[in-house]
């Protein structure tokens, strides 16, 4: 005999010690313990939350839904601009073009000159 034939017996014998316990009673305190038990499980009935009435797919539908929309959201406000900043556009130019650089016959002129920039 396992453990759960046990306790399969053992539950037995309470359930028929309760059931002969509650033919002797009085008529009338039978109805009264039947009434208050429907009523303890109305209440229990009562307190449920709304969201454990809707079908467990329902709620995990929506917080699927409502996570996706979030993340939508955020990734959608952050996207990075794909448009290059102008500075940049004049460099590139400056450096692809095969026309001689005026500034590399004058370079000391610009080393003094960002020099004094930095002295200012």
């Amino acid at each position: 005999m396992d453990e759960q034939e046990r306790e399969n017996q053992f539950v037995e014998k309470i359930r028929g010690f309760l059931d002969e316990s509650t033919e002797s009673l009085n008529p009338k305190i039978r109805l009264r313990l039947q009434e208050s038990r429907i009523q303890a499980l109305k209440a229990v009935e009562k307190r449920h939350a709304w969201f454990l009435s809707f079908p467990q797919w329902i709620t995990v539908g929506g917080l699927a839904t409502a996570t996706t929309a979030i993340l939508i959201f955020f990734f959608w406000l952050n996207v990075p601009s794909l448009e290059a900043p102008t500075k940049q556009v004049e460099d590139f130019e400056i450096i692809t073009s095969k026309e001689q650089i005026d500034f590399y016959q004058d370079l000391e002129f610009f080393r003094w000159l960002a020099a004094k920039e930095n002295e200012t």
